[in-house]
């Protein structure tokens, strides 16, 4: 597939040869929304020009967004957005489904009163978005989801469900919007958050599973006819 990626977006964007995470989360942000859609070639030059860089971060910041699984090189083939799929979907949501309702109950267990607070008030800043702003409101979630899973997760854990939140959101930009996932989760994330402050681990495990499986039933819904 030709890359049409030089002409996306709102022309140059400018930023420091040093600043490689930056570039990571420019490239990966246009490959989330859709500007560099899945398949599409990628072309370190176009990128270079693009955002005004050296050929050094942007091989770094493609070797990176390789590692996160959002791009595929294939030698003498070049690089491109790595496809969806309904099986990678449905990997990422079981092995999500295995870690992060036991961080949760522990997240629970080891909860502070702050914690508590600040999980409190990302639930107010989420209920103050919805998927009309789907950046906004996709900000607000992860914020909200990572407030709550915070206390029981090292950095190998952060690096590993960072990975697979990623991926997920692809997905979920897919479909939030037109299937009003937002609404749906509302009462999730309620109980969620009550689960946390009141300190039931086990009902914040089972809801955990429940909203992981609402979120997958509503992508897979919006989706089936476009994946296989």
């Amino acid at each position: 597939m030709t890359s049409t990626m030089a002409g996306k977006g709102d022309g140059a964007h400018p930023v420091s040869a040093g600043l490689g995470r930056d570039l990571v989360g420019l490239i990966r942000s246009l490959i989330l929304t859709g500007a560099i859609t899945p398949g599409e070639k990628i072309l370190p030059k176009q990128i270079q020009e693009r955002f005004g860089v050296s050929h050094i971060p942007v091989r770094e910041a493609l070797r990176a967004l390789e590692a996160e699984g959002l791009i595929v090189t294939v030698p003498r083939r070049g690089t491109t957005a790595a496809q969806v799929s309904l099986g990678e979907l449905r990997e990422v949501y079981a092995l999500r489904r295995l870690l992060e309702p036991p961080l949760m109950a522990e997240a629970v267990r080891l909860r502070s009163s702050e914690a508590a607070a600040a999980a409190q008030a990302a639930r107010r800043r989420l209920a103050a978005e919805s998927a009309a702003d789907l950046d906004a409101f996709l900000a607000r979630h992860r914020e909200f989801h990572w407030a709550l899973i915070q206390p029981a997760v090292q950095p190998v854990g952060r690096r590993i469900l960072e990975q697979l939140w990623v991926v997920s959101e692809r997905y979920v930009r897919m479909s939030v919007a037109a299937h009003r996932a937002d609404v749906k989760a509302a009462h999730d994330h309620d109980t969620l958050l009550e689960a946390f402050v009141s300190g039931d681990a086990d009902l914040a495990a089972r809801e955990t599973v429940h909203h992981l499986d609402l979120v997958e039933s509503t992508i897979v819904e919006a989706l089936t006819p476009d994946l296989s």
